[in-house]
């Protein structure tokens, strides 16, 4: 006799009914960064709709636009040059009113081994294209959410944005 297996799915409620936007951290702005950028935009509007606070979204990314991303990336030719994720945190708060932000830097720790400034919040989502960055990114959020001081951390999961792993979003205790 087989028994079926619930399967059930709980919801931080901290994300149902916030006081505040969730601080969501998008970690790179290129080819995959920059649609996701585009959904959150989305999300966000269709929340704030049903009276929920929304999103608020800081990017990051210290890469430059360059010729060869117009096409492939969400880029205009006369955004080459600029920072990936000024342009595009530029060009959604004039679109959409946001307050949204961008950090034209790495998300990584420093020489003397201190997070990122500005690095808290709940959900991360990473959208890089090296197995190393994700590497260092998964080291970061481990720290964040093992309780070691940090002011504005409260990690509720992450997810890798890429090719290979689309659906998975990762619960961090």
């Amino acid at each position: 006799m087989s028994k079926e297996i619930l399967k059930v799915h709980f919801t931080d409620s901290d994300l149902i009914n916030p006081t505040n936007p969730i601080t969501v951290n998008v970690i790179g702005a290129g080819g995959t960064g920059s649609k996701v950028m585009t959904a959150l935009l989305e999300m966000n509007h269709s929340l704030n709709e049903l009276g929920h606070a929304g999103l608020f979204i800081r990017l990051w990314d210290d890469d430059v636009i360059t010729q060869a991303n117009l096409g492939r990336q969400r880029f205009a030719e006369s955004e080459v040059g600029l920072y990936k994720s000024v342009a595009i945190i530029n060009r959604i708060n004039r679109f959409s009113g946001t307050n949204w932000k961008a950090e034209a830097r790495k998300f990584e720790k420093d020489n003397s081994d201190s997070f990122p400034e500005n690095a808290g919040g709940s959900i991360y989502i990473s959208c890089v294209d090296s197995v190393k960055a994700r590497f260092e990114i998964a080291e970061i959020l481990s720290e964040l959410s093992s309780g070691r001081p940090y002011s504005n951390a409260h990690v509720i999961g992450w997810t890798s944005a890429t090719v290979n792993i689309q659906d998975k979003f990762y619960y961090l205790p």
